[in-house]
């Protein structure tokens, strides 16, 4: 019985140890009412990727930003979109695992393929001082959030 109560204790203080990393790693001092820049966005989607366990240091692993409409806009307005994909010299062709939008007023991240918002404790802290910093909710952007076909509703 003592070693699982020392078990569970090293999971509690190791995760309370990643919550802090995580959110360190975030820079909410640059952003303002404007809301972030697409350079954050990416910055913190990386952030919820890699507690997915995404290994991104992987040869071929990329993240892509470069995802535009014909007239050089956004896909979906008040949203940043990236592609999350593998590409090596061997690989017929390259292959893209999942799309996400990251909103720039609130920090909102969703997979908009499968409609799934991530979510998780550390990165719901780092969405409160976006928030703070922006005057957004996610209840503001309800009518945004409907453009990516998903909705928490």
């Amino acid at each position: 019985m003592p070693r699982k109560i020392m078990l569970v204790f090293f999971l509690f203080i190791s995760e309370v140890c990643y919550a802090q990393v995580v959110v360190s790693e975030f820079n909410l001092s640059d952003i303002n009412r404007g809301g972030m820049t697409k350079a954050q966005a990416e910055k913190l989607l990386i952030i919820a990727l890699k507690y997915q366990k995404y290994d991104l240091s992987l040869d071929g692993v990329f993240v892509d930003g470069d995802l535009q409409d014909k007239h050089g806009n956004p896909p979906h307005p008040g949203y940043y979109d990236f592609s999350l994909g593998y590409d090596t010299p061997t690989a017929g062709a390259i292959d893209y695992w999942e799309l996400f939008s990251v909103s720039s007023q609130t920090g909102d991240i969703w997979e908009i393929n499968k409609c799934e918002r991530i979510i998780f404790p550390q990165l719901q802290k780092i969405q409160q001082e976006i928030m703070k910093k922006t005057g957004a909710t996610f209840a503001s952007e309800v009518v945004q959030r409907r453009g990516l076909g998903c909705t928490d509703e």
